[in-house]
Parts: structure tokens; sequence; C-alpha cells
């Protein structure tokens, strides 16, 4: 697999990350409404944690992940990261995203997800992506069902984050889920996401 290409929506462009992302990255993730809801990160944010994570996943192979920054288009601006951790033997990935506070509610991250989701099925040919966000986190649980992700349970204190154990909801979407999402989509008028 080569390195994973750049995904287009009408008011986004994902690329893959660059060390000239930091600044920016370090900005939106001081916000502790984002690192409330990371598995790696606290708040306050420690920029040398954020450097060590952007190399890691700049430098890692493309068959084991892919890390967009979600450009908005109008303003050329680092608005969000969306993520994709690959199982290659299971055919399936996992994806992650967040997206600067000041971004929230304009239906960004759907368009983003959705955008990466074909990328998953269509261009990849997996079978299957997964999606995980903590029970409070209603925001990325409104984003996976517009989506048309599947509620497939909930890992009980599943993730620990700032010395407390939290409940964490577990969806999926089947290639069979995401042609039925696609099709619907199809049918509403001018819907970016």
């Amino acid at each position: 697999m080569s390195k994973h290409k750049i995904l287009e929506t009408p008011r986004l462009r994902l690329r893959p990350l660059e060390f000239s992302d930091f600044d920016r990255i370090v900005e939106f993730m001081g916000q502790q409404s984002v690192t409330d809801f990371l598995l790696f990160f606290t708040h306050p944010i420690i920029p040398e944690q954020v450097r060590e994570w952007l190399k890691n996943v700049i430098e890692a192979k493309p068959e084991q992940c892919a890390y967009w920054a979600i450009i908005e288009k109008s303003q050329d601006k680092l608005i969000g990261i969306l993520s994709l951790t690959m199982d290659s033997f299971h055919h399936k990935t996992e994806m992650g995203y967040w997206l600067d506070r000041d971004y929230w509610g304009m239906g960004y991250m759907p368009e983003a997800a959705w955008r990466s989701i074909e990328y998953v099925f269509e261009d990849l040919k997996l079978h299957r992506v997964d999606l995980t966000h903590m029970v409070a986190n209603i925001r990325s649980q409104h984003v996976a069902q517009k989506l048309g992700f599947q509620l497939e349970g909930c890992w009980r204190e599943g993730h620990f984050k700032n010395g407390t154990y939290k409940d964490v909801k577990i969806y999926g979407m089947l290639e069979v889920d995401y042609l039925r999402a696609r099709k619907q989509r199809s049918q509403m008028p001018d819907s970016p996401a």
C-alpha cells in the first residue's frame, strides 16, 4: 500500500499530517473541551508529548495507519485530525477524529468522516470500520449515528482517563451498512455530510 492520498469534499481537504502542523495542533489540542475525550492526551497539553506523537504518526507505515489534517478550504486552515488505524488481517480499520471547538456544530466532522469512509470501502476495499467514544462524548455519538454506524455495545469502564474509568460505546460499519448509507445519502438533496 502506498502513502494515503489526499481526500477532498466540497468544504474540506484531508491531507497527510506534516511536521509544519505542530503549532496549530498544539493550539487546538490545548482546548480542554477537545482533550477531555482524547485517550492519550490530557489538559493542559504537553507540547513535547504532541511532538513525539506527531513524529510517530508521520513516520508510521501506511499499512498501519493514516492520519489526515482536516483543512477548511476557504481559510486554508487546519481545523482537526482524522485517523484510521488499520487491521489488514481482519480487513478493517478503526476511525478516530477530533476537531477544533471553534468549528463544532458546522457539519465538518461528518463531512470529513464520510469521505474517509468512502475511501475505506471504495479504495482500500476493507470490510469494516470500527468507531468508539466515551459515553459522555455526545457529539461523537451524533456523528456516528449520522454516518450510519451501528451501535454494537459498551465496554464498561473500558478506558482509563484522568484517574477514572470511563464507559465506551462501540460502533461498527460493515460494507453492507456503507452501501445502505450511501444510497440514503444519494437520495438527500445537497447533503455535504
